[in-house]
């Protein structure tokens, strides 16, 4: 009994330490002008710093997924006989996050590209939530007087307040609130 309980408790361990992970994903569906799914549309996944690839096929339902990629900008190429290609450029991926990179295919040759330019989410489509990533010169240029990571709270949209200090002992009245 007392091999069974340890062999639980090391496993339970295992699967906690797997999930906690800085990696994030791409997902989306790839249909035709007219909304109807595209099976077996290669999807390519293109790491726009270092180039690294990953390709896939879309689902019987136009569906793909990847996931444990690194939480940088992707490049998402498909192609399909009979339809142009899509390029979506910057597909920026998050820690702990799935973007969504969705794609309408138009009829054409497979020479022709169609290139898809779009800012990053600040709303994901799946959760709804709200998130942005503070970029290296943010960090660089804001005043973080007491060095709080709350203070970067309030570059967020629809934040607003004083996020103060992270101990509330410190600054009892200090507080950041979410506008709806």
């Amino acid at each position: 009994m007392r091999f069974i309980s340890t062999a639980t408790v090391i496993l339970v361990c295992a699967v906690l330490a797997m999930s906690q992970t800085n990696r994030g994903g791409i997902s989306g569906t790839v249909v035709d002008p007219n909304g109807a799914a595209i099976p077996g549309a290669t999807v390519t996944i293109t790491n726009v710093g270092t180039g690294q690839i990953q390709t896939l096929t879309t689902s019987s339902t136009g569906t793909y997924s990847v996931s444990s990629l690194e939480p940088v900008t992707y490049s998402v190429m498909v192609e399909m006989t009979g339809f142009k290609k899509a390029l979506l450029a910057n597909v920026k991926v998050d820690t702990a996050t799935i973007a969504t990179a969705n794609v309408v295919l138009e009829t054409g040759t497979v020479a022709e590209t169609v290139t898809i330019a779009s800012d990053a989410q600040i709303i994901s489509t799946e959760s709804g939530t709200t998130s942005r990533t503070i970029d290296e010169r943010q960090l660089r240029d804001l005043p973080l007087n007491n060095r709080s990571v709350l203070d970067l709270a309030v570059t967020a949209p629809n934040v607003t307040g004083d996020a103060g200090s992270e101990d509330p002992e410190l600054h009892p009245g200090n507080q950041c609130r979410v506008l709806t």
